[in-house]
This record gives C-alpha cells, structure tokens and sequence, in this order.
C-alpha cells in the first residue's frame, strides 16, 4: 500500500462514515470499478479510530455533560445532555448490536450489486422525507425511550451496504418530529458504540500487520480531519433543512448499481 493509497483510504473513511451516502457501498463500488482492495483488518480498524476520534472532539461537549450528569445528584444536565440520553444512547445500542450480530454473516457473503443498488434507491426516498414531520412533539429536544430504540433499529439495519447509518436515523428522527440539531448530534452519538462494537467483532477475525508507520499516521489523519469536516457538513444541511440535497447523488448510485448489474 502506497500513501497515496493510505490518504485515499482515509479520505474515503472520513467522508462516507457520516455523509447520507453509505461508507460499506462506496468501498463495494470502489473494489468493482477501481480495483481498489479492501485494506486490511488492522489499517481498517485503524481508520475508524480516526472517524471516532472525530466524533469525540465533535461532541466533546455533550459527551463532558453527559459524563458529569453520572456523578451529579441532578437528573439531567442543564443545557440538555444529561443522565437520561444515557439510557437513550444505551436503548439505542442494543437493538443496534442485535441485529448487527445477527445479520454480520449474511452481510460478508451475500453482497450483491443489485441488492446495494435497490438499497441506495430505499437510502433516496428516505433522504427525499426528511423534511417531512408526521407528529408534533410538545418538546421537539426531548426523545422518548421507544423513540431511541426505533432509531437503534434503523442503525442496526444499515448494516446492509446502501443504507446509510448516519442517513437513516437521523431521517427518522426527524420524520418523528425531533429538533433538527438534536436529531443529528444523537446520531453520531449513537454511532460512538456502533463503530466501536463493530471494531470489536471485526478484531475476531484476527489482526493484520499494520503498514510503516507514515501511512498509519497519513491513514488515521485523513480520516479523521475529513470525519469531523463530514460531521460539520451534515449537522450545517440537517438543521438548515437541506439534507435531501444527497438525494440525486444516492439515486446516481442507485443507477450505476443497477447498471454494473445489468452489465454482468
């Protein structure tokens, strides 16, 4: 692996991990169309750590409150992030965690190009109603418990290459009514666990060699830097109500799947 080929990599990781836009879809696509190898298991892991590394410094706030609230007698923090999203985080990951390790098998061995084609199509029409609501809450900050399990759901189901993580929950909360600006920080909250867990069951297939030194460290900083400019871009669209503007791109790919699949 060259460095060029170690920025790519991360630039890819950083970007796709948190636009609308399914990061497992375009590495599928970029294998098929560019020849591009999917890196190994200890460089991949590598680059998530940088993705959540980003998410971190991202949320470094929330996550201070968050923290504080565990050793405060006070239920909740007081601009908001406190002992309750806790709990919601913790309802959010384990319907995420289930249906992540029940489908993890049928993930690796039944790629399809016309499966993550008609999942990009699903991914468009989601991103095309994000500017739908079809309820009204009275505290539109606030997300009840059934609500966080329902967005762990929809984490765990973009399991599937096409379906973006970051596109997907962060539709439902808002089609649910949640505030735009809390839908997307809850999103990449919830995507903290997602990312670490799915590191962890990766690890079971064993670690490789990590490549020299300067790509690892070109890896991890690409990753990051375009991680946490992703972060500031889908946060900036979401609460400006901009987010469907990722739809012709997803149904772009969408096409050119079913294309590839026509195609042989």
């Amino acid at each position: 692996m060259s460095i060029l080929q170690a920025i790519f990599l991360g630039i890819i990781q950083g970007a796709t991990e948190f636009l609308p836009v399914s990061s497992s879809g375009h590495l599928f696509l970029a294998q098929r169309l560019l020849g591009i190898r999917e890196p190994e298991l200890a460089f991949d892991l590598l680059l998530h750590l940088g993705t959540l590394f980003a998410v971190l410094i991202f949320l470094h706030r929330e996550i201070l409150e968050m923290s504080s609230s565990l050793f405060r007698k006070d239920r909740d923090a007081q601009a908001g992030w406190g002992r309750r999203e806790v709990w919601l985080m913790i309802l959010s990951t384990i319907p995420t965690g289930a249906i992540g390790l029940a489908f993890h098998h049928t993930v690796e061995t039944g790629l399809t190009v016309w499966g993550i084609g008609a999942r990009y199509l699903v991914l468009t029409c989601f991103l095309l109603i994000s500017n739908l609501r079809f309820r009204h809450k009275w505290d539109p900050d606030r997300i009840m418990a059934w609500e966080a399990i329902a967005i762990g759901i929809m984490q765990g189901l973009a399991v599937f290459p096409g379906l973006s993580r970051s596109g997907s929950t962060i539709t439902l909360a808002l089609v649910l009514g949640i505030s735009p600006s809390r839908s997307a920080k809850y999103s990449f909250l919830i995507s903290l666990p997602a990312i670490l867990g799915a590191s962890v069951v990766a690890m079971k297939s064993g670690i490789s060699v990590l490549p020299g030194i300067g790509h690892c460290a070109a890896g991890f900083l690409f990753a990051f830097v375009t991680g946490y400019l992703s972060l500031l871009v889908v946060e900036r669209l979401v609460v400006r109500g901009r987010f469907t503007r990722f739809a012709p791109y997803t149904f772009i790919l969408a096409a050119l799947c079913f294309y590839l699949n026509w195609k042989g």
